[in-house]
């Protein structure tokens, strides 16, 4: 163990290992703060997916701690005799639905099964009581007695098996934990505070369960009895909705122990009041750009007007919706023959959707069309792009957008988190610049395709958009100014 840091990002599934939006933001952050120290607690599915380092580590970042959330080594080891009215926490914990009440038993819970201090019982030992069955069949009598009792029982470890390995897990020392998401990586900064008594600045920059339940209500390996779902659910099976719930908690726990709670734009408070967040600890901070080193990339003169390259920039995964874009490259390709595709961003992290995009592509005949190029250099690449497409089906404030804008090319973007406001202007003044690109409909493939066909078909509009773009990061969007803020915040609260 190293000694304390100022600052411990708890990550999940992000920085160092996967490149993308927020694994990007967390390497600016610490590379722009040199003068805090950091250190890193991040939740990873298993050993596989920590294989590759996709940044140079910078010099302030001293310590890594990876939990394999798969992995249930569970600790066996316990310290004292179990206190007397324990079971009972467990069950009132399960039995009340409200997260206020939940709370309640939080402490206590990890007081008596996992700090390894105080804990009675061995954690890996815990789902094996006779209590914890007992309490496992009165909550399937209660809620789930009309299902099969082995889905129920499995649903039941699978849930509480990772949500163990969090809870017995040792953080790295810090001054102050700063996670970037709810879930587990919010569960995690939570115990933080519970055990070290330090505070905790959440800066949520995805809605974490509205992104999980888009996922679980598409999943095929959770049971469902309805198999035939294409669209997200407001009521989805009994199982899913576990799944759900849990998250929904997580993040009631997460916002009950945040000292502060950030997040990129506006529209993203409305979903964390809807969740428990308390008004008067929220703050809105945007993304920044570094002005400098985007606008010295300069695009390429056309030499031949009639072609034409769309870029998408982003990790090829299911929630960025590649294959809506895929088909949408044909439409294009329909009506503009002389067009180039290049699709920017690992394809390692979902292999399977990755296959099938290239299936699609292939079928599709556009092989000829389409590059996937996996990480790229943006000075090299940016510069060819006569617009940057985002067909993402959920978003916070996406980076892409920024980049487009600050380079001065045109962007189509799905109306997901604050690409509105990125595109269009977030008040009167921001307005004033004029637009930035065109906002389309999700899964959309003919309004995608006619407003990218609508930026190509005419230079003087897309020239428009991309100054419009740049006078837009420039006034409202600087890298400068969100390091200044953080900078305070940090030094406020470490001192605490």
């Amino acid at each position: 163990m190293h000694s304390e840091t100022d600052v411990c990002f708890v990550l999940e599934g992000t920085y160092p290992y996967i490149a993308g939006g927020v694994s990007s933001w967390v390497h600016q952050m610490i590379s722009s703060l040199p003068e805090f120290t950091f250190s890193l607690a991040l939740i990873m599915p298993d050993k596989a997916s920590t294989q590759s380092v996709k940044y140079k580590l910078p010099e302030n970042l001293k310590e890594i701690q990876i939990i394999y959330l798969h992995e249930f080594d569970l600790p066996k080891n316990c310290q004292q005799k179990l206190q007397k009215d324990a079971w009972s926490g467990i069950e009132e914990f399960h039995k009340n639905c409200d997260i206020s009440e939940q709370l309640i038993y939080l402490e206590s819970m990890f007081r008596n099964y996992f700090n390894p201090e105080t804990r009675g019982i061995p954690p890996d030992q815990l789902l094996d009581k006779k209590q914890s069955w007992n309490i496992l069949t009165e909550l399937y009598e209660e809620r789930a007695s009309k299902e099969s009792f082995i889905d129920y029982f499995w649903t039941f470890r699978f849930t509480h098996f990772p949500i163990f390995k969090v809870l017995a897990s040792e953080l790295p020392k810090a001054a102050l934990y700063h996670t970037v998401s709810t879930g587990y990586a919010g569960l995690l900064a939570t115990i933080g505070k519970i055990k070290y008594r330090r505070p905790v600045i959440l800066t949520e920059h995805g809605i974490y369960t509205r992104e999980r339940r888009i996922e679980i209500s598409r999943a095929d390996w959770i049971y469902e009895k309805d198999t035939n779902q294409v669209k997200v659910r407001k009521s989805q099976s009994r199982f899913k909705e576990q799944w759900i719930k849990m998250f929904r908690t997580f993040s009631g726990f997460t916002y009950e122990y945040a000292d502060l709670i950030i997040t990129l734009f506006y529209g993203n408070q409305v979903y964390q009041r809807e969740d428990g967040a308390n008004p008067e600890k929220m703050l809105v901070i945007p993304n920044g750009m570094d002005i400098e080193l985007f606008q010295s990339i300069r695009k390429h003169p056309k030499q031949d007007p009639e072609e034409f390259v769309i870029g998408f920039m982003g990790r090829v995964v299911s929630i960025k919706d590649v294959k809506t874009f895929i088909r949408v490259c044909k439409e294009v390709a329909d009506v503009l023959p002389k067009v180039k595709v290049y699709i920017m961003g690992p394809t390692d992290e979902e292999q399977a959707y990755y296959e099938e995009c290239l299936k699609l592509t292939d079928l599709l005949g556009l092989k000829e069309i389409i590059q996937f190029t996996g990480q790229v250099n943006i000075k090299e690449y940016y510069p060819k792009i006569d617009v940057i497409v985002l067909t993402s089906i959920s978003e916070s404030q996406p980076l892409v957008v920024l980049e487009a804008n600050c380079i001065g090319i045109p962007v189509v973007a799905t109306d997901v988190g604050s690409c509105r406001e990125l595109l269009y202007g977030r008040n009167e003044e921001d307005m004033a610049l004029g637009k930035s690109g065109l906002v389309v409909g999700v899964t959309n493939t003919k309004e995608i395709a006619d407003a990218i066909i609508t930026i190509l078909k005419s230079k003087d509009l897309g020239e428009k958009m991309g100054e419009a773009g740049k006078k837009r990061v420039s006034r409202f969007y600087n890298k400068k100014d969100l390091d200044d803020k953080y900078r305070e915040l940090y030094n406020h609260y470490k001192a605490m």
